[in-house]
Parts: C-alpha cells; structure tokens; sequence
C-alpha cells in the first residue's frame, strides 16, 4: 500500500504538467489616427515578462496595425493544441458599437461621423477573437483586456461612434474566463494623478504581484484584484472595478502552491491529500491504510469522513455454508470508462423508464437535462442535477422499473436574453438545506443560514449530518457561487451557480462532493 502511495505521488505531477501554456501579450501605444497611449505597451511587456517566469510560452505583438494584429493572433492560434491553457492580455484602445467589443489596431483612422460599420470592419471583434482560440480546443482560456479607456472616437464631426467609454457586457464562450480592467461603462485609469510615475497602469500594477502568489486560484485572484483596483482608483475618487465573466469549468492556477517538506506529524493540509489518494485508489485497503496512519486524530473531520466511507465499504460476514447452498455472486457493475457512452448508456435508461430523453447520442442536451430533473422530480433519490452523466447515476436508473416518469418532461427551454435594464438583485441570505453525494457514494446532508455580509459577500453557519459545525463564507457573483467552508481542521473550497429562480443551486468542492441546495 506505501508502494501505491508513493507511485500516486510521482505521477501526479506529470499530469499536471502535461498540458502546454500559451500566451498572447498585445501592447499597442502608438495609435495613427487616435489619440496616443503611455503605458499599454509598457503593460503588455510586464505581462509578458512575468508569463514566461511561469512557465508560458509568450508571442508577444505590440504596436501592431491590423495585418500584424491578425498575423500574430493566426501564429498564436496555431500553435494551441487540444487540452492547452490559453491566455490572452491586450492593452490598448478599445470600444462598443452595437453591444459588440472591438479592439483596436495601431493603423485605425478615425472615420467621419457615422462610420461605425468602417470601425467594425477595420477591428479586431472581441467575440471573434475568442472564438478563435476556442476552435482551437484549447481546454481553458483566461482572457484579460485593458481597453475600458476613452472612446478615440467620441469626438468625430460632434458625435461618437461607439459608447463613451469602456467596453459592455460580454457572453463569454465555454471553458473562457475574461476579464476587463473596468467595469461596464467604466474608465480604466493609467495613472491616479500627476504625481504617479509607476510604469505600468493601475489595473496592470494591481494584476502582477497575483500572478506569482503560490496556489492563488483564478477566482480568489480575480476577488483580490477588483478590491485592490478600487481601493487605489478610490484614492483618487474615481470609479473602477473590474469585471469578470466566468465561463470556465475547474480551477486554474498561474502558479501552483509549493509542495512543503513533511512535518514530523503530518499537517492537516497533508491529511486531507493524504485521504484524498486513498479515496481515490478505491479499495478498503487504502481507507484502512489511512485510518491507521491517523489513528490519534479521530476528533478531526477528515477522519471522521474516512471513517465513515471505511464502514459504508465493510460488508458483514456471511456464515460458512455448504458450496451447493451458496448463493451466486453478484456480478460487479462494469466500469464504463467512455463518458459519452456512459451519457447514452444514461439517455437509453432514462427511455425505459418512460422518462423521454430522446434519441441516445451522447449528448446532454436539453431534452436529456428535462428527463433527467423530472426523474428526479418523480423518484425518491438523493442524486443532484450535476449527476447526469456519472456511472453511479447510470447504476440507479438501471435498478428502477416500470414508468418511473409520468408525463413528458418540458423542454429546457434557451435562457432569454439579458434584458438591458438590470434584473432585480438576489440575495441568499436566509435558510437553506442541502444534499452531497461524496466520493463512493457517501450521503451527506445538513442546514446552512446565510446572512448579508455587505455587496456581494454572505456570511454563514452550517452543520451536517455528521455532526460537524462550520462557519462559511460566500461571494455571489451574478449567477456564479465561490465559498469557502471552514470546518475544524479542515478548509474546503467550493464553486457552483445559483438557479434564474433564487430557489436552489448546486456546487462542486474540493472534497470530491456534488451539492445541491435549496429553500
């Protein structure tokens, strides 16, 4: 068993490092036929300087017109393989025509009034250039734009072409996390005042020392960075705080957390990592391995967790009996390591039990998200929406029997489109209770009172039914759920989206459990 421990532990980080990191670093000053800028160039540098400190590989364009600004996006594109991490920094002149965001090249001219469409044509469009690099199936993609400054353009024969300033609201492609140095409608400072001679802009100056900060995951940075903008742009009663749009799945890092050396008694960080590799070896070896090595630390809640998986595993002792009056075995469930085949193997099985997910081709789409919440909706099962999909959800379905489904489900009908005045806000203070499915199917569930914190941060008080209590704290952004549960002894990380509704929402954590809550 130390032998799987220790083969774990060395193989785990040449996965991590198995995916490429590619970078694209755009500085553009000097502008043609719209005002010059100061820092962006100097921005893109310090950028670019620091990503290969980390390990990217850099293309680097500054002061590009737009065939370079093209040519350079096409040599960065190329080189992106399937699974890469891809990140994007552009510094320079920006602006929105008709809801779309266009970057600007250093050979832009400035048009005469009402030539919006000339502007479109002769720029680089935001959405385009996303589009880009997620046709390239690179597994991740981190975007930054420092372009929410003066639209070049406001002053053109009397009228602007575009919105004032800064850039609006985007819909970031899957798998995308963007992040603008200002806010929608904001104007991003280079400098607070006259006196101000640091190199780079406010919003770049803030975004650096993040970049290097051990085990700082993207969300925690992105918090960090929006509070350190506003607080230096509040030194000079100006308005900025970055906006983010977050369409990634999973946890990106710029720089990993440093591996500590081993404590004469293992640390709880250790204790936790140490129990995750056991969870995921699987057999009850590992969890008693583990019990062992902790055995003076029951009160703790890793412990208590494993401790509960350990029993959830043992199966009592069957009498002896004579071989012709054994029972058969139960064959194992096959382990179906496809995930699209495990998506049809689901949608077949959602069929059967008059659930209607349509034609089995993998794909979870609409209609198979329809059956799979009204199976939920009809069962008696302690599956959460997350669960479609999974090998554990498959083995239910299949255990059920006759029509299940009474009706056909509604189809999951398209979000609408954002109207243009903002939605009413929505709170999460008050109670909620929830369900977790852990690893090896572990049932947890509990009661969480949130109350407001002040913006978007709530503060709660949790307890489960392991008896465990915990204090917790959560930041709402939009639809998006980051929290952090602090549970004695142990920390845990968790994401997860709140529903259009405000009545339920599920989440993901670094425990390995699927959550669902609601009220």
């Amino acid at each position: 068993m130390r032998f799987l421990f220790a083969l774990l532990l060395c193989l785990l980080p040449l996965s991590a490092a198995a995916q490429n990191r590619m970078a694209l670093v755009i500085g553009n000053n000097s502008y043609s036929d719209v005002p010059v800028l100061a820092k962006a160039r100097a921005d893109a540098q310090s950028i670019g300087t620091k990503l290969n400190e980390l390990g990217f590989t850099v293309t680097t364009a500054l002061d590009q017109d737009r065939r370079g600004l093209n040519r350079k996006i096409s040599e960065f594109t190329a080189r992106l393989e399937p699974g890469d991490a891809a990140f994007v920094f552009f510094a320079g002149h920006g602006v929105e025509i008709d809801g779309e965001n266009y970057l600007l090249p250093t050979d832009i001219a400035a048009p005469s009034a009402g030539g919006s469409d000339f502007v479109k044509s002769e720029s680089i469009a935001l959405s385009d250039l996303l589009d880009r690099v997620r046709k390239t199936g690179a597994r991740s993609a981190v975007v930054i734009i420092d372009a929410c400054r003066n639209n070049p353009f406001k002053l053109v024969e009397g009228r602007s072409i575009g919105t004032t300033r800064g850039l609006g609201r985007i819909a970031a492609p899957q798998g995308t996390f963007v992040i603008f140095s200002a806010g929608a409608g904001q104007l991003a400072l280079d400098r607070l005042n006259e006196d101000d001679t640091a190199e780079n802009s406010v919003f770049t100056r803030a975004l650096l020392p993040l970049l290097s900060e051990p085990g700082l995951e993207l969300r925690t940075l992105v918090a960090g960075l929006r509070r350190e903008v506003r607080d230096l742009a509040l030194t000079v009663q100006h308005s900025q705080v970055p906006a983010y749009y977050d369409e990634m799945l999973g946890e990106f890092y710029f720089t990993q957390a440093a591996v500590p050396a081993a404590p004469a008694k293992p640390a709880a960080a250790a204790m936790q990592s140490d129990f995750e590799i056991a969870r995921s070896i699987g057999p009850p070896q590992a969890l008693d391995s583990f019990l062992e090595r902790y055995s003076g630390r029951e009160d703790e809640y890793t412990y208590t967790v494993a401790l509960q998986l350990r029993q959830g595993l043992a199966t009592p002792q069957a009498e002896p009996e004579a071989p012709a009056q054994q029972a058969p075995e139960a064959p194992d469930v096959p382990v179906i390591p496809d995930s699209r085949q495990v998506m049809r193997e689901t949608q077949a099985a959602l069929n059967d039990i008059g659930c209607q997910a349509g034609r089995p081709d993998g794909i979870a789409g609409p209609r198979t998200r329809s059956a799979f919440a009204a199976y939920l909706a009809a069962a008696d099962s302690t599956l959460g929406a997350d669960d479609l999909g999974t090998a554990h959800a498959l083995e239910e379905l299949r255990q059920k029997s006759g029509k299940v489904c009474k009706t056909a489900p509604k189809p999951v009908s398209a979000p609408a489109p954002a109207a243009s005045a903002e939605a009413a806000p929505v709170s999460l203070a008050g109670a909620w209770k929830y369900k977790a499915t852990c690893a090896l199917v572990l049932k947890v569930t509990g009661n969480v009172h949130y109350t407001h914190a002040g913006g978007n941060k709530y503060h709660g008080r949790l307890n489960d039914s392991l008896g465990q209590n915990a204090n917790t704290e959560v930041y709402l952004n939009g639809q998006q759920l980051s929290g952090t549960d602090y549970f004695p002894g142990i920390t845990v990380t968790w994401r997860g989206r709140l529903a259009e509704d405000g009545r339920s929402f599920t989440a993901s954590g670094s425990t390995g459990c699927a959550v669902y809550a609601w009220r």
